[in-house]
């Protein structure tokens, strides 16, 4: 089992919001697949994605569910939350970032990339202070580039002022959370990311899968 709960229950939040919030979703026995999956890949970085690493910002590790029911089990429950049908669910990127410890603490936000329809974010070890924070009403509207667009870096100042702004929405998520917005149209970004760990799924309904790690396309929906 992965979810404590249905995070269908939520999905009134994101349709109105464009984030939601869903606080103590993850069983115990997830976290601790998480745990250990993280434990395994600083160890042998055998699945280290090089061309997503970001130096002084991130490594990134492509994630693997630990078998198809669980995966089967999150694409059910994300749909619900999001309300893509689940033969339409496209994972366009599944990717455990590991935070540098030299990161930025209020580095500019950014949009996704267009395939990122929604990011889902599942944190697997925090640092004091870590958290996701969205900016619903700053310059929302799809992405329509095949990489992520930052806002312009600009005065530092400026930029950490954005994050004390009417704009900002700090998300707070704790371990056995999971946050989850719209990806490609919001800007966002981990405020004070050194030594944070955050499995992000990014996942869309229009089959688009730039990275090739949508594991759906060989897995079928029970009809």
């Amino acid at each position: 089992m992965m979810f404590n709960y249905d995070p269908g229950t939520q999905a009134g939040e994101i349709a109105s919001k464009g984030y939601a919030h869903l606080k103590g979703v993850l069983t115990d026995d997830f976290r601790n697949y998480l745990q250990t999956f993280l434990d395994a890949a600083m160890t042998e970085a055998s699945n280290e994605s090089d061309d997503w690493k970001i130096k002084g910002k991130k490594r990134q590790f492509v994630f693997e569910f630990p078998s198809d029911e669980a995966a089967e089990e999150f694409r059910k429950g994300m749909a619900k939350l999001t309300g893509i049908a689940e033969k339409d669910f496209t994972i366009s990127e599944r990717h455990l970032k590991v935070y540098d410890d030299a990161a930025n603490p209020y580095p500019a936000p950014h949009k996704d990339r267009s395939a990122s329809h929604f990011s889902i974010g599942l944190p697997v070890r925090m640092s004091e202070g870590s958290t996701v924070c969205v900016f619903p009403s700053l310059k929302a509207g799809p992405n329509t580039e095949p990489k992520a667009v930052f806002l312009e870096e600009g005065d530092p100042e400026k930029i950490r002022a954005l994050y004390d702004g009417p704009e900002a929405r700090m998300l707070n998520e704790s371990l056995g959370d999971v946050v989850a917005f719209l990806g490609s149209s919001l800007y966002h970004e981990r405020v004070k990311a050194a030594g944070t760990a955050v499995l992000y799924i990014k996942v869309n309904d229009d089959g688009s899968d730039p990275l090739r790690e949508n594991i759906y396309a060989s897995l079928a929906v029970a009809e």
